[in-house]
């Protein structure tokens, strides 16, 4: 069971036929308690029985203890397909009422039927007795997964209405309906109900549970609906908002589709969420009835409503777009961030004559200042390859100079069928300009680029110039003080290198390949390569969970640098057509150990691949965007989280506002917060050439929850260079309160991997009043040379704005 979630004691089921949770104030005012309700279905007629948890806590936690459970009377069905509960003083009497639905499932049609226990008190017992069971009408489902059940006074007339809910499961996808039954009254009766309404943006073949909850927004109802998805392998659980719930059923708007955290079951016989609220922040109770092997259980966790933004973080929604794609985004060294994609993902784009016109507005690249807002915008001219096309930088691989200049190689030569081109260019930041460099031996499409410490590039895998598409097994070497490239080559026998291979560089100088690709099933597990030998030599590196579920992966090399810890996170299959859900395997590898190995870190509490991961200068590591499966819009993963390597432990972020799918990205801004910008929907390879509704091209900032949590330290002064081994003075006024000093370089990423980013401490020798007297590593391998962001942090984790120095 994972941490967050709570078990229901004494849960005796083997096989349930649904399972339902509400929240009220049984004990006493203040006092929210927990009814729990589940249909055994054990041999002969079902047996229904709920229970009461009185007291529960902000932390999950029933204080007041539990009652027996309690049967419902008078329960007729041998097969049921769901069961659902709420309580709300029906009658006005000052009592609260319990209210249940429940799907009979006999031979031939099913059948909706609702009761009502009077006067239900802290002790689970109905003192007011129990009302018949009456039909919903109009029911039409011949096999449903589950129902669910909300009670509230919509349009405040002092009757109460009743939201019932079903997911009818015909042959193909299922749908989720709701309807309103209005002006409950003691008796159980309505004045007339609604049609049914269906859920919207529902994608479920298969469900195993159904929730409704109906909780008080300002002036008006939002209806919050929950789903288990029944999937090939694990279960995960989703709910949306509807905004403004009106008594005639309709909805204003409907939110997206979000997650709840660290769902772990295989199979579940049911569940549902109920609202509830502490200290003024709203939440929702989620259940589940586990149905492993054996016995089941239930389990249930409390999941955030409102954004609390010391807690969850803050986003905010750039008014304006892009202007390119953003498939490449590179921080630079001017606080201005570097757009570029080419010809993104369009045929169209790359064989338009229009393509790389800046005077049409038609760009290959970007530079945006994000401190200047709309007006923030310049437009490099295109660079034109020696073909008189613009250079298609679109799927090259990047990485920085020691110089500061953005070194770019590889990308397209052909569109679909792709081939990699030979061309290399770099872009200056002081100019903002691109130039070609010496081009390499032979093309790269999906290549991956690392900065050594000395200051040279490693070039590794893509796909060659050659239309049968194969692999370029080649190593080069680019040497910018005198523009060369120098081939080296992998080891004979040795399979090669995926495409976008997550290279990182160890403190001994040899390159971990932690297993993460771009689209490419090519049977080679991780490994550590030694460029000191001729052929290079490679070692396998054992324990990695999922080994082929890594595709579009995250890899990460853990701060401090020092530590040479490196993270691999989430993934799923390769290959587009293949709609296998991602992962939520987390494995990290001691490459400091005498025989380094993965093992199994906290997971994610989110599945997902294409995610991009960002170290902060809080030495915790970021995650946001990606999908739970291929470039599925519907089940974009919105809600970030962020792993803290002391504890071992991801924690939930404020969800964004934008689905971040394949070809998206993000990079740590010098404020300390995230730019997180673009994404290609599923059908992304044919797209318009410019202003295509499938090329998103809105940009989010993402402010953690440290910029929440009081005064920011500063820095008074930093020199502007510095060497190995030097020790270096930085002036600040919090400087008795600096915890951490650290150079982060500048992050440039696409495909899921940023080979730049890493995080490198720099110990603090002594410090006095108003200085800190700081170490810079001795060894280059550990922080290689160029231009990095200084950071200090405070011992409420609280970063300063960094300041920028060069490595030389």
């Amino acid at each position: 069971m994972p941490k967050g979630y709570t078990a229901i004691p004494d849960w005796f089921g083997f096989d349930n036929q649904g399972g339902n949770i509400a929240v009220a104030e049984l004990s006493g005012p203040g006092h929210q308690d927990l009814l729990v309700i589940m249909v055994d279905n054990a041999a002969g007629r079902n047996r229904c029985v709920y229970r009461v948890g009185r007291r529960l806590t902000a932390q999950g936690d029933v204080e007041g203890g539990w009652t027996p459970w309690i049967d419902v009377p008078d329960w007729f069905p041998f097969e049921n397909q769901g069961v659902a509960s709420a309580v709300a003083d029906v009658d006005g009497d000052g009592q609260l009422d319990l209210i249940l639905l429940m799907v009979d499932s006999p031979a031939g049609q099913n059948q909706g039927y609702y009761r009502i226990g009077r006067q239900l008190d802290a002790d689970g017992q109905i003192r007011g007795g129990w009302t018949p069971w009456l039909l919903v009408p109009d029911w039409f489902s011949f096999d449903n997964q589950h129902c669910g059940l909300a009670v509230a006074d919509l349009d405040a007339d002092g009757e109460n209405e009743l939201i019932v809910g079903m997911i009818d499961s015909p042959a193909g996808p299922n749908r989720a309906l709701y309807r309103i039954g209005k002006g409950l009254t003691g008796n159980a009766g309505f004045q007339e109900w609604t049609p049914w309404f269906d859920v919207p943006g529902w994608f479920s073949w298969d469900n195993e549970a159904l929730g409704l909850a109906v909780q008080r927004a300002g002036g008006h109802y939002d209806l919050i609906v929950f789903q288990i998805d029944g999937a090939v392998e694990q279960n995960q659980a989703f709910y949306k908002v509807g905004s403004h719930l009106h008594v005639n059923g309709t909805v204003g708007e409907w939110g997206p589709w979000q997650g709840v955290p660290a769902w772990f079951a295989w199979e579940n016989q049911g569940g549902g969420i109920a609202p509830c609220t502490f200290e003024g922040t709203r939440y929702l109770v989620a259940m589940m009835v586990d149905n492993p092997v054996g016995q089941n259980a239930g389990y249930y966790r409390l999941v955030p409503l409102d954004i609390v933004p010391a807690r969850d973080g803050h986003w905010e929604l750039v008014p304006f777009h892009s202007e390119v794609l953003p498939v490449h985004l590179g921080l630079l060294q001017t606080d201005r961030v570097l757009v570029f994609a080419g010809s993104g993902s369009s045929a169209t784009r790359f064989n338009a004559p229009e393509f790389g016109d800046v005077a049409q507005g038609i760009y290959t690249s970007v530079v945006w200042d994000p401190a200047a807002g709309p007006a923030g915008f310049s437009h490099p001219p295109t660079i034109v390859a020696p073909n008189h096309r613009p250079f298609d930088f679109f799927c090259a691989g990047h990485t920085f100079l020691a110089d500061g200049r953005l070194l770019c190689a590889g990308g397209t030569g052909h569109y679909n069928p792709f081939t990699g081109r030979n061309d290399a260019c770099a872009f200056d930041p002081s100019t903002e300009q691109w130039a070609f460099v010496a081009p390499m031996q032979h093309g790269r499409w999906y290549p991956t680029l690392i900065t050594l410490g000395d200051g040279r590039v490693l070039a590794a895998t893509g796909l060659t110039e050659d239309f049968g598409n194969p692999h370029n097994n080649t190593l080069e070497v680019y040497n910018a003080g005198n523009n060369t490239w120098t081939t080296l080559h992998l080891p004979n026998g040795f399979p090669g290198l995926p495409l976008y291979a997550h290279l990182v560089l160890l403190a001994d100088g040899r390159i971990l390949f932690t297993g993460g690709r771009m689209d490419d099933d090519l049977q080679v597990n991780p490994c550590v390569i030694d460029l000191a030998h001729a052929p290079a030599q490679t070692t396998p590196v054992f324990g990695l969970t999922a080994g082929g579920m890594r595709n579009q992966a995250a890899s990460v090399l853990l701060p401090p640098a020092q530590d040479q810890r490196v993270m691999i996170i989430g993934g799923g299959p390769a290959g587009k057509p293949n709609k296998t859900d991602a992962i939520e395997d987390v494995n990290v590898v001691d490459m400091k150990a005498a025989q380094p190995r993965f093992v199994p870190a906290a997971p994610l509490n989110f599945p997902r691949l294409h995610l991009n991961a960002v170290l902060l200068p809080d030495r915790t590591v970021f995650v946001t965007g990606g999908s739970l499966k291929q470039e599925d819009a519907p089940l974009a993963r919105l809600q970030p989280e962020i792993y803290d390597p002391a504890s071992d432990t991801w924690v939930p972020m404020a969800p964004s506002i934008v689905p971040r799918l394949y070809h998206s990205t993000a990079v740590l801004l010098p404020d300390g917060r995230v730019l997180s910008a673009g994404g290609n929907p599923e059908g992304g390879t044919h797209v318009q050439w410019d202003h295509d509704p499938q090329e998103e091209m809105r940009m989010e900032i993402f402010s953690p929850p440290y910029l929440f949590r009081g005064p920011r330290p500063s820095i008074s002064s930093a020199p502007n260079q510095c060497r190995h081994g030097d020790t270096i003075q930085i002036a600040s006024p919090q400087a008795n309160s600096i915890k951490w000093a650290s150079l982060i370089r500048p992050g440039v990423t696409t495909h899921s991997f940023d080979s730049s980013q890493r995080v490198v401490d720099l110990p603090i020798a002594n410090r006095a009043a108003g200085t800190i007297r700081l170490e810079v590593p001795r060894n280059a391998n550990i922080a290689p040379l160029g231009w990095y962001m200084l950071f200090l942090t405070n011992t409420n984790g609280v970063p300063s704005v960094a300041e920028w120095i060069q490595l030389v």
